[in-house]
């Protein structure tokens, strides 16, 4: 009886085929001959694939694929890819291929590069002189920049094979980067124990205690934990009392503000009057966190503005047949109609006018493109505000995600781990990109750097700060506030407005602290290492 076993089947976008299946079948034949007729290699149509005709003599043959493949090591098989193979199948981007099926493919490129040059060195080394083609073709890949572009074009390659779920790429190497974030980061907790005092010290303690039962593996790569945040919402702060959480809540009280009686009068006329008037100034002055830095007219016409946007939605018959459950309404229209205008009234002409501007949803983030070394596979976030802090500085300071009105849990929760990823990147852009590193070497720069999320979670928004301190990274929620998408109370309404002033008023003033405070001179602890930002090449 024979039977075939279709062993490899997917698009290759012409790239011929995967080289550890063709070892797997070198390794096979040469101890199982007997069960083997012949052994064919096709490619049709940019779909490559690899048939073997097998005797069946017994239930379990299938089990001799299996049991030989593990024993393989991925560097050997790249090397017997590039050493032994026929050279129409010597491919970059099927040695790189070999990485992903041994679970040694870490997702990031400059990692893929170096492992690459490494093997290319030692296999030019043990090609024999008169193997000249080989030789040849080796070379052909280049060396330095070349060889290292040529590289990352394959990268990107499998890693779109993988966002389009064409490819599957399951890799473990996330556990290493996780359990090193978190040794750091119980040394930084171990650290903040020893310099502190009283309530303080109490819950640097009690998150001692909390991190020392934390197992990565059982969090998943995509936890804050994993890449060496501590947020707010997540373990270990989900397993202390409300007390402890409130000391570290505490820091970020500064950016919270008094509630502005001429905000909500503002609000009560509106909904009497519907009328609307602009009115801006420049001069900001010494300005501090916790303070209104738009004046009282200034204030009230950025108010009406918001809620006249908010009256189209109030008066749509597409929103009210949304509220009587009659239509549902997507996340396209949700940003056009709801949240685009509100966002474009209040983050335009910010006090001070500082040189900033919007991005949309067109293009991926510089900070994610700097982590995985291409701008090709960086992630975008749904907006994005970028301040100019000096020639060819830009820094990503404000992020936004969102999804339907009533979008799921689920959702809400991927958007909120997808913010805190990209908070930061951004702040490790200060580190790693030469213009902002030469800015936030300054430590008043550096004890002023605060990156701002707004996660849409349904009809709620929630308005997020991550700054890293004492070497830790920190992610905790500022504002939230129901978006009423029907006539309202001024009551109701008011919590809306007020969070989106709170962020325009905290950007500003973040901006202008980095822009204009003087270098205080004081050194500020920060972690000597760089915490990797734990990715899956699918979900970085």
């Amino acid at each position: 009886m024979r039977q075939k076993i279709n062993v490899f089947l997917i698009p290759l976008s012409g790239y011929d085929v995967i080289s550890n299946t063709l070892c797997l079948c070198d390794e096979i034949i040469s101890h199982t001959q007997k069960y083997f007729e012949f052994f064919s290699l096709a490619t049709f149509s940019g779909i490559a694939f690899i048939c073997l005709s097998i005797k069946r003599s017994g239930e379990k043959n299938a089990s001799h694929i299996s049991s030989i493949s593990p024993n393989m090591n991925a560097v050997w098989r790249k090397e017997f890819l590039l050493t032994r193979e026929p050279l129409d199948i010597v491919r970059i981007s099927t040695a790189l291929f070999v990485r992903v099926e041994e679970g040694e493919w870490t997702g990031v490129l400059e990692k893929e590069v170096e492992d690459f040059e490494n093997v290319l060195k030692r296999v030019l080394e043990r090609v024999p002189p008169e193997d000249v083609e080989r030789r040849k073709k080796l070379q052909s890949f280049g060396t330095g920049k070349k060889l290292a572009k040529r590289v990352g074009t394959a990268f990107e390659d499998l890693c779109s094979l993988s966002e389009m779920e064409a490819l599957v790429i399951d890799t473990e190497a996330w556990y290493e980067d996780a359990n090193t974030n978190l040794r750091s980061l119980k040394r930084d907790v171990g650290q903040c124990i020893t310099e502190s005092a009283s309530y303080e010290k109490t819950m640097w303690e009690r998150i001692e205690t909390e991190l020392e039962e934390i197992n990565v593996e059982s969090l998943g790569f995509d936890h804050p934990i994993c890449s060496g945040v501590l947020d707010i919402k997540s373990e270990p702060f989900t397993n202390m009392p409300g007390s402890v959480s409130d000391i570290f809540k505490e820091p970020f009280r500064r950016y919270k503000l008094e509630q502005n009686h001429d905000v909500m009068e503002a609000c009560k006329e509106f909904i009497r009057n519907e009328e609307s008037k602009i009115n801006m100034d420049d001069d900001l002055g010494n300005i501090n966190y916790g303070e209104w830095l738009d004046k009282t007219e200034e204030l009230h016409d950025l108010t009406k503005r918001m809620l006249e946007s908010m009256l189209k939605i109030w008066k749509s018959p597409k929103y009210e047949a949304y509220i009587k459950k009659e239509k549902s309404i997507n996340e396209g229209s949700y940003v056009c109609e709801v949240l685009a205008p509100l966002i474009n009234i209040v983050m335009s002409d910010l006090p001070g006018k500082p040189t900033a501007w919007d991005i949309w949803g067109e293009e991926g983030s510089s900070a994610s493109a700097t982590r995985k070394g291409s701008r090709k596979i960086a992630r975008r976030a749904d907006y994005m505000m970028v301040a100019q802090l000096g020639k060819k500085a830009e820094l990503e300071i404000v992020y936004l995600e969102t999804g339907r009105p009533n979008s799921s849990q689920d959702k809400r929760v991927r958007d909120h781990k997808k913010l805190i990823r990209f908070s930061k990147d951004s702040i490790d852009t200060t580190r790693n990109i030469k213009n902002l590193k030469k800015i936030f070497n300054q430590s008043s720069k550096r004890q002023n750097l605060t990156i701002f999320t707004i996660n849409i979670a349904g009809d709620v928004i929630e308005l997020y700060a991550m700054r890293k301190e004492s070497g830790i990274y920190k992610y905790c929620l500022i504002e939230e506030a129901t978006i009423p998408l029907h006539m309202t109370s001024p009551s109701a309404v008011y919590p809306l407005i007020h969070t989106l002033l709170t962020l325009r008023t905290v950007v500003a003033c973040t901006i202008h602290k980095i822009l204009y405070n003087p270098d205080s001179g004081d050194s500020d602890h920060s972690s000597s290492e760089m915490v990797v930002t734990v990715s899956t090449p699918k979900n970085s």
